[in-house]
């Protein structure tokens, strides 16, 4: 499978992975304020301009699918977002050789708990897309709490516009076929972290969901080194919902060695 991906800017190569139902273009603030770097936006399965999420894709194929983005680009240092973290972190346990730095913001592990609402919340998706719905009722019941995921946004009225028009232009394929509950239902678990040799650096918004903040909290330590951010007043798209208060947090974690990583 062959992934789109978005490049921007110049210098070391830093490969972003974005959120469920979003696509590359959702970086384009935060990297504005990231000068410096080759910025390499992916659009994974299902989203923006790459192939859908087929049936049976396992979270392991998809991995392997940004491990030839990064390596075609030698991305070695990777950000991610929500669901994009997931697959972050199986490019970095998959590949370890591949990235050297790891930003996990609202991170999450697949076969992991729920949040509150969010199952509930995914089967509303599933049964309007069986009837027909249309993208916007798709895209308002998306961003409607429980969960909290778009929480963060209600205060900030352009943001919610922006992200509310990118998905408007998601597909929901993967609600007909069930794709994305194979994708995440085998466990990351301790034994898969402990293969992990990147530098992490996890960063989670203060108002994030009760899961997010624990996920959070469970990585930093378990993975020897990791270190936590937290942005107070920010909920789960953290780095999307304040990128002024972002952007110097991921620079000093990816200014980190570069000398020696690029």
């Amino acid at each position: 499978m062959k992934l789109a991906t978005r490049l921007d800017g110049d210098g070391p190569a830093v490969l972003w992975l974005h959120g469920y139902t979003m696509r590359s273009d959702t970086w384009r603030e935060l990297w504005s304020l990231l000068p410096g770097w080759r910025h390499v936006g992916v659009d994974l399965p299902g989203h923006g301009a790459s192939p859908a999420l087929e049936a049976g894709t396992t979270l392991r194929e998809v991995a392997a699918a940004v491990a030839a983005v990064a390596a075609e680009h030698e991305a070695r240092r990777v950000v991610a977002l929500s669901f994009g973290t997931i697959v972050a972190l199986q490019l970095a346990i998959d590949t370890p050789a591949l990235v050297s730095h790891l930003v996990l913001a609202a991170p999450a592990l697949a076969g992991g708990e729920s949040e509150p609402g969010a199952e509930e919340r995914y089967l509303e998706l599933m049964q309007l897309y069986r009837e027909g719905a249309s993208a916007e009722a798709l895209a308002d019941c998306w961003m409607t709490s429980p969960p909290d995921i778009f929480a963060g946004t209600e205060l900030r009225p352009m943001l919610r516009f922006r992200l509310r028009r990118l998905i408007l232009r998601h597909r929901w394929t993967e609600l007909g076929t069930g794709a994305m509950r194979t994708l995440t239902e085998e466990p990351q678990d301790d034994a898969q972290l402990a293969r992990l040799a990147a530098r992490l650096c996890v960063i989670v918004g203060g108002l994030d969901m009760p899961v997010t903040r624990a996920v959070s909290q469970y990585l930093v330590a378990t993975v020897a080194g990791a270190g936590l951010t937290v942005l107070d007043d920010l909920g789960h798209l953290c780095l999307l919902e304040d990128p002024a208060r972002a952007a110097p947090v991921v620079a000093g974690f990816l200014d980190a060695g570069v000398a020696q990583a690029s």
